[in-house]
């Protein structure tokens, strides 16, 4: 470790627990001026983006469509001649926005607290007592150890902040599996959090302005027997709705299922293979991950949800303060209160991939887009 490095990592880490806004504020603030400065010497430039632009992804071209219907134009930036794809602006009675992926939010707005760290945001939930999964942060595998057998399995260990169910294993048994999905964890982050594992459907559920815009259900890959196709036939048949792309592609929502030996493996185990043939109407997974790069369905479930339900949602989207947050939230039966099932509310995220409302595999699609945009528009 170099010597600057001996100074700054305590330093960031003494203020990370005394004053745990501070530096999500002084990030906020130091961007914000930066692009402020970059656009006004030059170095960076504004750029179109084309409806079919492939180097976006979905969650920010629905939202470029939804502007181009009321009139605004969304630009991206170069750097260099080097397009971004995470920064954008837009441009309401003369003002200039510059924002983060979605337009909610300008860049040097903050929000109450940096809600995307699962650990922080596990703590608002046990504040207010509302549903969530007990756990805990760690960065070391031995204490981790000791607190998964007190508490006791099945377990789940998640990187303290990730999406779209990225580096998490769920359902863990014992020790030997534990120690792997601590490793799988810190690949993308030192910090992770060993939690309860609770079954059920996880749903996304999308506010904007504190207000449920939509929920759908992800569903890991599948196919469904027709008593004819095998199942290498139900993929391919499935793999060729214009809807799904493939994994790398980044402007679709939906992407191909993908079979490997992995799913040979899981079939395996069910006494299956690709060439068996199903039963009509017989459904079969092939795998257990609800990750859409490797083909997961989306399921509108909007109007499913009871009220005491969307209650709970907008409680905590008032207490995280923000415009738009969306929440993984784990039961049996969204039609059914909250109180009355074993739940949890899992995660929130700032800048949830809302495309997944407007490409439902089935149900009615959401324009969460719109509500946006709509949203905007009033705010400005």
């Amino acid at each position: 470790m170099f010597p600057l490095e001996r100074i700054l990592t305590p330093a960031k880490n003494l203020l990370e627990n005394k004053f745990p806004k501070l530096l999500f504020i002084v990030h906020k603030i130091i961007l914000y001026n930066l692009f402020r400065t970059l656009l006004a010497v030059r170095v960076l430039k504004e750029a179109d983006i084309a409806d079919d632009d492939k180097t976006l992804s979905n969650r920010t071209l629905v939202v470029v469509r939804e502007a181009a219907k009321r009139g605004i134009i969304v630009k991206s930036f170069k750097f260099l001649g080097k397009e971004t794809t995470k920064f954008f602006s837009l441009k309401i009675k003369n003002k200039k926005v510059l924002f983060e992926v979605l337009p909610t939010e300008e860049i040097a707005k903050i929000a109450k607290t940096d809600f995307d760290d699962k650990f922080k945001f596990k703590r608002i939930l046990q504040s207010a007592n509302l549903p969530r999964a007990e756990g805990e942060r760690f960065c070391n595998i031995k204490p981790a150890l000791a607190y998964a057998k007190k508490l006791g399995f099945p377990l789940a260990v998640k990187p303290n902040n990730s999406s779209l169910s990225k580096h998490i294993t769920c359902d863990i048994q014992n020790e030997a599996d534990l120690k792997k999905a601590i490793c799988v964890a810190q690949i993308i982050n030192p910090h992770f959090i060993v939690e309860k594992f609770i079954g059920g459907q996880t749903h996304r559920i999308t506010l904007v302005n504190h207000e449920m815009a939509g929920c759908c259900m992800r569903e890991a890959p599948n196919v469904i027997g027709d008593g004819v196709h095998t199942i290498a036939e139900l993929v391919e048949i499935k793999n060729r709705h214009p809807w799904r792309g493939e994994a790398h592609q980044k402007n679709f929502t939906l992407h191909k299922i993908i079979i490997d030996k992995n799913t040979s493996v899981f079939l395996a185990k069910r006494g299956l293979t690709i060439e068996s043939v199903l039963l009509k109407g017989t459904k079969t997974y092939l795998h257990n991950k609800i990750i859409l790069k490797c083909g997961a369905d989306i399921h509108d479930k909007t109007d499913e949800v009871h009220p005491d339900n969307i209650a709970l949602f907008e409680k905590i989207s008032r207490l995280c303060g923000a415009p738009l947050i969306g929440l993984d939230f784990i039961c049996q039966d969204i039609s059914r209160p909250y109180h009355q099932q074993e739940c949890a509310v899992l995660e929130a995220n700032s800048l949830p991939y809302i495309d997944m409302h407007h490409y439902p595999v089935t149900g009615t699609p959401r324009n969460v887009a719109g509500l946006i945009m709509d949203y905007v528009l009033r705010k400005e």
